[in-house]
């Protein structure tokens, strides 16, 4: 093995252990903290057991040659539940223990080789391994199972990202930013592994590959041991039936009286007329109550304040605004901070932020510069330029 990648290993290896106590064994932790940390002590398995192999004496360690080869076939698996559990914190299930089954099929397919003698592994590691079908078979799972829960895990991200665009008014995007970005990168690490295989530039790849999964896998976990809800949601939560809801903490939306204004609840499409109808009384809603400003607003309160279904609520802000819920409720917000920034620049933005229905500094900033194209600072210096 070159000195170079020992010394990337041996980082490697000393990283996760340290960051697997950290984020399983912490008291603040959360499921995905602790999926995170198992990731991490895989990592640092994997990285320590080619060390083995460079022993050319039989000893006390020969026996584990084999057991970390194909941990990789669990990244895939730890990937797509490190993304649902980091969304939305539900708990741990022996079920998801299925999602490790190519992990155990690769272990099952090499079961000859891996309960042989630790003297019987070195001989085979220096004579016939590359001919061995068994570890081909188990290759060809590791490089297959990752590049399927990628795509579980973007079809996963996918939808809460559309649920929390459909239903919730306060939510930081940049956390749906920053899992695409992990998902890129990741797909990027096992395309360089995968190209490795049929390369002449085996080392580069594969080193670039390996640096590459150690500086993202270790830098999400000392953020995520930093703050343990990184990109928790807290307005999901999972129903009895396995699905999304939204919750709230604040009391229920009063009702007015455009209960009458609007058709009976069913699940028909709505004409064109109903819903520029039913527009017309939510904006007059908003306008007049300022329910915007509730940053506990979810499209359930709004349908409820208004007395319409959230089927319909959705329906009429999708086809005949042409918005989703979140869109349509930080439009309201962004542009009331707008107008009191115009009358008083010198007002403090954090403040003004929070009175407009924003959870936090960093979901404002976000949104702001997502419909303005300029940061709070920014637009209140070109007010004051002006």
């Amino acid at each position: 093995m070159p000195i170079l990648l020992q010394y990337l290993f041996v980082i490697g290896a000393f990283q996760g252990l340290l960051l697997s106590c950290l984020l399983v064994f912490g008291t603040q932790n959360t499921n995905a903290s602790r999926i995170l940390g198992v990731w991490c002590l895989f990592l640092a398995l994997s990285f320590l057991g080619p060390f083995i192999t460079l022993i050319p004496e039989v000893n006390m360690f020969s026996g584990l040659i084999g057991w970390s080869f194909f941990l990789p076939a669990s990244y895939g698996a730890l990937l797509f539940l490190y993304c649902r559990h980091a969304i939305i914190n539900r708990p741990l299930r022996a079920v998801d223990l299925v999602h490790f089954a190519p992990l155990l099929l690769c272990y099952v397919i090499n079961s000859d080789f891996l309960f042989s003698s630790g003297e019987e592994k070195l001989v085979f590691l220096r004579t016939n391994s590359s001919d061995s079908l068994e570890l081909m078979i188990g290759e060809a799972i590791l490089f297959l199972q990752a590049f399927i829960y990628l795509g579980f895990s973007a079809a996963l991200i996918r939808k809460y990202q559309k649920e929390a665009k459909n239903t919730l008014s306060s939510f930081n995007p940049d956390i749906f930013s920053w899992l695409w970005k992990l998902l890129i990168i990741d797909l990027v690490i096992w395309s360089l592994k995968a190209a490795a295989n049929f390369s002449e530039y085996h080392f580069i790849l594969s080193t670039a590959g390996d640096a590459l999964i150690i500086v993202l896998i270790y830098s999400i976990a000392m953020a995520q041991w930093r703050n343990p809800g990184l990109f928790t949601i807290e307005q999901f939560s999972i129903n009895a039936e396995g699905s999304i809801e939204t919750h709230s903490t604040g009391q229920p939306a009063d009702r007015n009286t455009l209960d009458e204004e609007v058709p009976p609840r069913n699940t028909g499409a709505l004409d064109a007329s109903i819903r520029s109808s039913l527009l017309k009384a939510v904006r007059q809603h908003m306008q007049e109550r300022q329910t915007f400003l509730d940053s506990q607003l979810t499209l359930t309160r709004l349908s409820e304040a208004v007395g319409v279904s959230t089927h319909h609520l959705s329906e009429v802000l999708n086809q005949q605004e042409g918005k989703n819920f979140y869109q349509f409720v930080n439009e309201y917000r962004i542009g009331y901070i707008c107008d009191q920034l115009k009358v008083n620049p010198s007002i403090k933005i954090l403040d003004l932020a929070m009175a407009a229905g924003f959870s936090s500094k960093s979901t404002f900033n976000a949104v702001f510069k997502q419909f303005t194209g300029l940061t709070p600072s920014q637009y209140r210096s070109q007010l004051i330029a002006n």
